[in-house]
């Protein structure tokens, strides 16, 4: 493992990159049930971020630097009141004291339950959407009549394709980004949807190339000789799956459905399926709420006063 030169590092015990330590850190931070909070999901963004695991005391820390300043995209293991106070005590240093910048995220409200006097501030920041995963699977009942309709017509399609991600079938993934994007932005020019997307990019890429290192499973589809889709999923916990990554052309009615049913399909013994939040994006929101949500998961930020 290689030290990182970070400022203040000898406030640790011990300070690593992610990349270096990923084992060390999948023990603590390896199972959850949020998307967001996963290694994967942080280890996309690396091209925006330094991640840094460390420890203090046996107690463990994941950073998230940019510029000259840091955040922990996940609380503390074990969140106590005093790592807490170990986190903001860093924080400040390097950022400087008062609110604005330094911010513990990813806390559930079990979190909140195990810990319920804080002297921080707390700030909700997104809500993740948890399905049925045999219910996206089978799409039995009523409320699932119109996703039946569209899967069916693409099962019935003999030119689709649904099989694992290959390492040559990057170019077309990329291009497929493209294209995706270029359907995507002209309905979210100056919204944060379009940023979202803008900065997706490079996670998509990097995702693509070293997502089999950090277990996620991509798949891809075909229709007859040209990529239309793809999509990754990983286990969060031992009864939830989530989904990373889903790309699909826009002009293909249904396709959508089709390669979230059918995803669905290969991961039999998961519960539940987290697909994340909606990203700012309105018709995302639109389009998780179509698909029933068991539960929403509420993650929080804590802030110093």
């Amino acid at each position: 493992m290689t030290t990182l030169s970070l400022p203040y590092s000898n406030f640790f015990d011990q300070i690593e990159s992610l990349d270096s330590a990923l084992d060390l850190a999948q023990s603590a931070f390896g199972s959850s049930q949020g998307l967001s909070l996963s290694l994967p999901s942080l280890l996309m963004w690396h091209d925006e971020f330094t991640y840094a695991w460390a420890v203090k005391n046996q107690a463990q820390f994941l950073w998230a630097f940019y510029d000259k300043y840091v955040y922990a995209p996940v609380p503390p293991h074990p969140l106590t009141p005093e790592t807490l106070f170990w986190a903001f005590d860093y924080m400040a240093r390097v950022n400087g004291p008062g609110p604005g910048i330094s911010r513990i995220e990813g806390l559930t409200e079990l979190d909140l339950k195990t810990l319920p006097s804080h002297p921080y501030l707390l700030r909700r920041t997104s809500t993740e959407y948890l399905y049925d995963r045999s219910q996206v699977s089978s799409l039995h009942g009523d409320g699932f009549r119109s996703q039946r309709a569209l899967v069916n017509r693409w099962l019935r399609e003999k030119e689709i394709l649904f099989r694992p991600y290959r390492v040559p079938d990057l170019k077309a993934c990329g291009e497929l980004y493209e294209l995706w994007k270029s359907q995507r932005l002209p309905v979210l020019q100056g919204q944060i949807g379009e940023s979202m997307i803008r900065s997706s990019q490079k996670a998509h890429l990097r995702a693509l190339l070293l997502g089999e290192t950090w277990g996620l499973s991509t798949w891809v589809v075909f229709r007859g000789e040209r990529l239309v889709a793809y999509t990754a999923a990983a286990p969060l916990q031992r009864d939830t799956l989530g989904v990373f990554l889903e790309v699909a052309d826009l002009t293909l009615k249904g396709l959508s459905a089709y390669v979230f049913s059918t995803l669905c399909r290969q991961w039999e013994g998961y519960a539940y399926v987290n697909t994340g939040d909606a990203e700012g994006l309105p018709h995302l929101a639109e389009s998780k709420e179509h698909w029933h949500p068991l539960k929403k998961l509420a993650l929080y930020a804590l802030e110093p006063l």
